[in-house]
């Protein structure tokens, strides 16, 4: 399953982290162990977006908490997919007709 995950870097923190770089390189490491699909970094505010394909949850326990270490706050996580993913996830939500 997808997972989108949004981290929003509070602007003390980020200058905490610009000040020691290794704190931020080692939670993207965290992640890239994870095989993304997509690292998104944004340019107008301090955010990171991470795409990841991980069977649960639990996959990401890891790179949640090295999130929470470097940046001082819980990411916001969502589940997503296609149009071929829907009814799946909405099994998974206990809405629709099992399969």
């Amino acid at each position: 399953m997808k997972y989108l995950v949004q981290v929003e870097i509070d602007p003390d923190v980020g200058l905490e982290i610009e000040a020691n770089k290794e704190r931020m390189q080692s939670m993207l490491g965290v992640w890239q162990a994870l095989n993304p699909i997509g690292m998104y970094f944004a340019v107008t505010r301090r955010a990171v977006t991470i795409i990841v394909d991980v069977p649960n949850e639990d996959t990401m326990f890891e790179a949640l908490h090295a999130t929470w270490v470097a940046v001082s706050s819980y990411p916001e996580v969502w589940p997503v997919g296609d149009a071929t993913e829907f009814p799946a996830m909405l099994q998974r939500a206990g809405v629709g007709p099992p399969a």
